[in-house]
């Protein structure tokens, strides 16, 4: 007797790399159970220099302004890749939440898997380099050893 797996929550993590275009693509090819949910979670960094204590109040005002523009910035793309993925996989049928959440990516899909008591994660896979991975880790690769779920990395 085989079990057939049904994927009712999903967390779909996506960073706007063209991978993980692909994995939102890729998802909303699949047919959705009743009621199937996604959702759709983007993580972003904040940037805080440490050390801007060290600097002039005129020098921290600058800098703080600037990086309020980038941040802006960056919320304005997190915005745009996530409603991409929202109507691409509405129109297949999905009901879909989206959020955008700030903090390390790993621990805010995680943290969304436990929110949304998900079936399945997906996410993309991003090509990072010998180096960097050794020192930094991926995403994918924490993903696949800590989340309690299966996951579905998208190349």
């Amino acid at each position: 007797m085989s079990e057939r797996a049904e994927f009712r929550q999903v967390v779909l993590g996506i960073d706007g790399s063209p991978q993980s275009r692909r994995a939102a693509a890729f998802l909303a090819r699949l047919v959705p159970r009743p009621r199937g949910t996604v959702t759709v979670v983007r993580a972003l960094e904040p940037a805080r220099p440490r050390s801007l204590s060290l600097l002039s109040r005129s020098a921290r005002a600058h800098i703080a302004a600037e990086m309020g523009q980038l941040e802006r910035a960056e919320l304005a793309r997190a915005r745009k890749s996530l409603d991409a993925a929202r109507a691409a996989l509405a129109r297949r049928g999905w009901r879909v939440k989206a959020s955008v959440r700030y903090g390390a990516p790993l621990g805010e899909l995680l943290a969304a898997l436990e929110e949304a008591r998900a079936d399945l994660l997906v996410i993309g896979a991003r090509g990072v380099g010998g180096v960097e991975r050794l020192l930094l880790g991926s995403v994918a690769e924490g993903c696949l050893k800590l989340a309690p779920v299966p996951v579905l990395v998208v190349r």
